[in-house]
């Protein structure tokens, strides 16, 4: 009798993990659609210009290749890890905390940014330097939600390889920040100067 009763409360958990797995896969997913054309229907009904894949190699953006490379990398990692049910559910629920976090920022951005968007690093002679809404405090805050989201991929993953991938997408915005903090210097001058003085690259700076 104890070991059906075993058995039963055996299968109701396998049953409960089940569902758990697929709860966390589909608000996983939700979560990358929602960042990723949330914001870009945002940018395009502000008549921002989207470059095809073809001038986005032509620009020889390594930053880029390697910013995605990680992205990709730590979103099928993600998904493996939650189908394989090896994740930790108070890290994924601190991830996906944190990709909410990155959602939202990305979507402020996005909104102030309006058509001065676009995924290649430098300037074009149409952009203007936009120093309002949270770009008053932060002069990359889309990359700063890129940044937090592989965060929420990496700890979703709980793993020390999710941990690296993300170090190495850090690296990658940090070279391509340098990069553009230059092209936005040269075109924008002194009021780019004065500008970065008063905000933080990534995160607010602590007066």
């Amino acid at each position: 009798m104890s070991s059906e009763i075993a058995k039963l409360d055996c299968e109701k958990l396998k049953g409960l993990n089940m569902e758990t797995t697929q709860i966390v896969l589909v608000i996983f997913i939700l979560a990358i659609v929602l960042y990723n054309y949330s914001g870009l229907y945002i940018s395009r009904k502000s008549g921002a210009k989207i470059p095809f894949w073809s001038s986005i190699i032509k620009g020889k953006d390594y930053t880029y290749y390697l910013i995605y490379g990680s992205y990709l990398a730590l979103l099928i990692a993600g998904v493996l890890v939650i189908l394989r049910e090896e994740y930790r559910l108070p890290l994924t629920i601190a991830g996906f905390v944190v990709i909410l976090l990155s959602i939202v920022i990305n979507l402020m951005a996005r909104q102030e940014l309006a058509r001065n968007w676009s995924p290649l690093a430098g300037t074009n002679t149409e952009q203007s330097l936009i120093k309002t809404g949270i770009y008053a405090h932060i002069r990359h805050p889309i990359y700063t939600s890129a940044l937090l989201l592989s965060l929420g991929f990496a700890l979703i993953t709980s793993s020390l390889w999710g941990l690296a991938l993300f170090i190495l997408a850090l690296i990658a915005f940090v070279v391509r920040i340098n990069a553009e903090e230059k092209a936005l210097l040269a075109k924008f001058g002194v009021e780019y100067q004065e500008y970065a003085q008063k905000t933080g690259a990534l995160f607010p700076k602590l007066h």
